[in-house]
C-alpha cells in the first residue's frame, strides 16, 4: 500500500510495471558506455519531485551488489519462469 501522501501523485511510466517481474533477467547501459546485466529483486515507485516513477532494485551480476534503476532504462532479456 502506498503512503497516503503519495496516493494522489501521478505515476510516470505506469505501463512499464506490467512488463517486468521479480526474477526477470535485464540489461541496461551504465554511464552511456557500460552494459550491465542483473536480476530484478523488487519493483516499486519512487517519488521524484511531485511524481512517482517505477524503479527496480536489481542484483548486478558480476559485481555482487544492488542498484536501483528506473524501469524505463531496462531491457528485458529473459522472463522469470512461472
Amino acid at each position: 500500500m502506498l503512503d497516503p501522501d503519495l496516493e494522489d501523485l501521478p505515476i510516470i511510466g505506469k505501463e512499464l510495471i506490467s512488463r517486468y517481474s521479480d526474477g526477470d533477467l535485464v540489461m541496461w547501459i551504465h554511464d552511456l558506455k557500460t552494459e550491465k546485466t542483473g536480476i530484478i529483486l523488487e519493483i516499486y515507485n519512487q517519488r521524484l519531485a511531485n511524481r512517482l516513477f517505477p524503479h527496480a532494485k536489481i542484483y548486478v551480476m558480476g559485481e555482487e551488489k544492488h542498484e536501483e534503476i528506473l524501469l524505463s532504462s531496462l531491457t528485458n532479456i529473459s522472463k522469470r519462469p512461472n
